[in-house]
């Protein structure tokens, strides 16, 4: 398709998206052509990047649900029908990330329940299970962990600043979406694989644990701590890696389609779960967002006039001794507002 035939996408909002024909091509089927032009029509459009993320989020978990029985065109007007009333582009940008993204995951069961009740529109079969089984979510926002069990008995440590959704009841396959970090100790299970599906990439599992970042926007990261897993890019369905050694790494870039695989220099990376937060080499907006999602805090930096790589380990530390600490290495003052505790200022000296 030549490019004069996307100028129209500037005036798209999520449920266009959605329904165009081309855009679900280049999520579910990517080449280096789609791949060159959505980069640089993102680079030109930095305001849609957050539709456009919400739209793929929920075109990769459709696909991941495997609606086949619904042909691309009826797929198109069910999406396009999710969403109703087109919203505005000053609607849109009056929109936080986390409204997009909990709209997202609507769009997803609303559009599963669709889907169903499309197909059961032309069958006289009913499967009762469909009936009784309920979507789950849990959701931790700044300043919350959380443990949850799920229905096979497997535990989820879920960080601060995420979400996972999972259906009450496990049919052939335990299927979990996440958004933002979780910690997963997997029941075994050989007749029903356990999946996670964050951001486009799919971790599979049978007994075994293993923790997972994937906030939007951002590479999605997997690191293995007990046995073995298999990761794959959703829209690549060849593209599977093994993990089986301990500290082992995964790396997947949605937006490349790239998925490396590595290794952990030290087994840090889920320190977290025993409220150790740990920074490695962080620069300081690594450092700001880390230290406002784990104690729900607003942080304003003033004067950060050079490059910040700072390494420390803080075992269940008061937001203040953090700080002083950083502080000391790092050269800057800080100041709580005394009337409300959640603003810091920080000035870099």
């Amino acid at each position: 398709m030549l490019e004069a035939d996307y100028m129209d996408y500037h005036e798209y909002e999520l449920e266009d998206f959605l329904a165009d024909p081309e855009f679900r091509n280049w999520v579910l089927k990517p080449n280096p052509a789609s791949h060159f032009f959505w980069k640089k029509w993102l680079a030109a459009n930095p305001s849609k990047r957050d539709t456009i993320f919400a739209a793929k989020e929920i075109i990769l978990s459709l696909k991941f649900h495997s609606c086949n029985s619904i042909d691309d065109e009826d797929q198109g007007e069910l999406l396009k029908s999710i969403l109703g009333k087109r919203k505005t582009a000053s609607d849109i940008k009056r929109m936080t990330w986390r409204r997009i993204a909990m709209q997202a995951a609507a769009c997803v069961l609303l559009f599963l329940g669709l889907s169903i009740g499309h197909r059961m529109s032309t069958t006289a079969e009913l499967n009762p299970i469909l009936a009784s089984v309920k979507y789950i979510v849990k959701e931790n926002f700044k300043g919350q962990k959380s443990r949850v069990t799920l229905p096979d008995g497997s535990t989820v440590f879920l960080n601060n600043n995420s979400r996972i959704s999972y259906a009450s009841k496990f049919a052939n396959e335990r299927e979990i979406f996440l958004e933002g970090e979780a910690f997963f100790e997997v029941k075994k299970d050989s007749a029903k694989p356990f999946l996670v599906n964050s951001n486009g990439l799919v971790t599979k599992a049978l007994g075994t644990s293993f923790n997972i970042k994937a906030h939007k926007g951002k590479k999605v990261e997997v690191g293995l701590v007990t046995g073995k897993i298999s990761v794959a890019s959703v829209s690549e369905d060849k593209s599977v890696k093994i993990i089986d050694d301990k500290g082992g790494k995964a790396i997947y870039d949605a937006f490349e389609g790239q998925l490396d695989i590595s290794a952990y220099e030290d087994m840090d990376f889920y320190k977290w779960t025993k409220r150790i937060l740990v920074f490695k080499a962080a620069d300081f907006d690594e450092i700001k967002e880390a230290l406002e999602n784990w104690y729900d805090v607003d942080i304003t930096v003033e004067n950060l006039n050079r490059k910040i790589t700072y390494t420390g380990e803080f075992p269940s530390e008061s937001l203040e001794n953090v700080l002083e600490r950083i502080a000391f290495v790092e050269k800057f003052s800080f100041k709580i507002n005394e009337e409300n505790e959640r603003e810091i200022t920080i000035v870099f000296k």
